[in-house]
């Protein structure tokens, strides 16, 4: 009997054992995918991150590193950035790996992940919105206006600093000025940021300043700003690494893909950039003058479609453009062309339609604001109705100067390319380029181009063979055949109807330049 009671309990042994062993959960090194977060922050850096994220999710990681590295950028963007990885964080582990710098914005979008490593000497904080002059200088922000810029950005530090455990207290001194915070300990080691009042309370009751950090942490003459030391002193990052390898290795994290900037995606910053959009503004207008003024070819025509689509693609991708500047410059390009191809003469269409072509290339330079600024697109009037935001303005100076000057330097090239078009290279094929022969035919071949050359001569009279808008067709008598023949013309007065007298005011290479007498 003892015997089998002993078998019995053996057995039951081995069996609790085994379901022991397969009830243990396995565990496995988070999966962990590096993305980059560098140069200025704009609504193209906020749509590339969501894409990140999301391809990242589908690849399986669980936790997301940031590799930040940035001056800073537009509020709206560092917003809407700022809420999504807030989002994510409640099922991704978000990391903020600050390498070298993670100012103003970047400061928002590393308080905005769930913990904040730095490598050494990294410097992160100076939060306060600013406004850059058309002079590259500094414009102050005061009152009224400053409150209400404020107002969201402090909002969002506080949210951010409440979810992932740092004092809101901290996280109002990266924006506003005019305050005084201190770090102190009790006795027992409990640490606090105070202001001034209960600061001297606190210390009247055997509190102290935490060692190792200035004191006060920050004042009213300066906006918060830390090196990696000082911000894990004060409990904003958790450690100092020299590189995101180190850390992961320090955490048990497997990296099993980094996302970094692709050449595409440096191509459309740079193609953002205000002094290649200035060069594009510029094309492209001279562009559409060529396509008036020689209608046909198809070659300016192709170019200005191209044109098009780099000056309205890039800031769609960048969030300075919407459909509204889409329709402006395609509806100005419509009324501009059915003033020169069907309504005679130049007036309301065609000056109307230069305004829209202007006023759309000029809305490309202004930023979007974000829901919950005073003027974003939660406001009943509207960012681009009456625009109230200092960055709103200073996009619609910054887009009246580019596109102003770029209008001027079309011109200016128009009027060279007008004068010295044969003599460019690879252009002078419009010219005719005498060819010498040995044979009867060459010579008469070459006699009748002479004359053709030289056909209509300066001052021949001639009739519009058809409209004039400015080019088209005119006949004027050819002595040689005895009849009259029709040659390419270009008006210098804008449209001249069929039928109409006109005159032979000059010749420059093979364009025949007339004018409605």
């Amino acid at each position: 009997m003892r015997s089998a009671i002993a078998f019995l309990f053996c057995i039951l042994m081995m069996t609790g054992a085994v379901l022991a062993q397969t009830s243990m959960p396995t565990t496995r090194p988070a999966r962990a995918i590096v993305l980059d977060v560098k140069g200025e922050i704009n609504d193209f850096t906020a749509s590339q991150l969501k894409r990140r994220i999301e391809k990242a999710k589908a690849a399986g990681a669980d936790t997301i590193i940031l590799d930040i590295d940035t001056p800073g950028g537009a509020v709206g963007a560092a917003l809407e950035m700022s809420r999504l990885l807030k989002r994510e964080g409640t099922t991704l582990n978000t990391i903020a790996f600050v390498d070298p710098m993670a100012y103003s914005a970047g400061t928002m979008i590393s308080l905005a992940c769930r913990e904040i490593v730095m490598s050494p000497g990294a410097m992160l904080g100076d939060c306060a919105p600013i406004l850059m002059s058309q002079s590259g200088g500094l414009e102050q922000i005061t009152g009224a206006e400053r409150a209400k810029i404020e107002s969201p950005i402090v909002a969002d530090f506080e949210d951010s600093a409440e979810r992932n455990g740092h004092d809101p207290l901290i996280a109002r001194a990266f924006v506003q000025f005019k305050l005084t915070i201190h770090y102190v300990q009790s006795p027992d080691g409990v640490k606090r940021f105070v202001y001034p009042k209960e600061y001297d309370r606190l210390i009247a009751e055997g509190w102290n300043v935490v060692p190792g950090v200035k004191d006060p942490v920050d004042d009213e003459s300066t906006l918060l700003t830390v090196s990696d030391t000082t911000a894990v002193a004060l409990g904003i990052a958790s450690g100092s690494f020299e590189s995101i390898d180190d850390f992961a290795a320090a955490r048990g994290l497997t990296i099993i893909d980094r996302y970094e900037t692709t050449g595409g995606e440096a191509l459309v910053a740079l193609l953002g950039s205000s002094q290649v959009r200035a060069l594009l503004s510029a094309a492209f207008m001279l562009s559409i003058y060529m396509a008036f003024s020689k209608p046909g070819t198809g070659v300016p025509e192709a170019i200005v479609v191209f044109l098009g689509a780099l000056l309205l693609g890039v800031p769609l991708l960048t969030g300075h453009a919407s459909w509204l500047e889409i329709a402006l410059i395609i509806f100005g390009i419509g009324l501009l062309a059915a003033e020169l191809f069907v309504i005679p003469g130049f007036g309301i269409a065609g000056v109307t339609g230069i305004v829209l072509i202007l006023a759309g290339l000029v809305l490309t330079f202004v930023p979007s604001e974000a829901p919950g600024l005073p003027s974003g697109p939660e406001s009943p009037i509207g960012p681009r109705i009456v625009p109230q935001l200092p960055q709103t303005r200073d996009g619609i100076k910054e887009g009246l100067l580019i596109v102003t000057t770029g209008m001027l330097v079309s011109l200016g090239l128009w009027f060279w390319l007008a004068r010295y078009l044969h003599k460019v290279p690879y252009m002078n094929r419009l010219v005719l380029n005498t060819v010498v022969g040995s044979s009867p035919e060459a010579g008469v071949d070459l006699a009748r181009q002479a004359v053709d050359s030289a056909w209509p001569m300066v001052g021949s009279e001639g009739v519009a063979a058809t409209d004039l808008r400015p080019g088209g067709m005119a006949r004027f008598h050819d002595a040689i055949i005895n009849d009259d023949r029709n040659t390419d013309v270009i008006s210098d007065h804008g449209f001249v109807a069929a039928g109409s007298r006109i005159l032979v005011k000059r010749k420059v290479g093979a364009e025949i330049v007339v004018r409605e007498i």
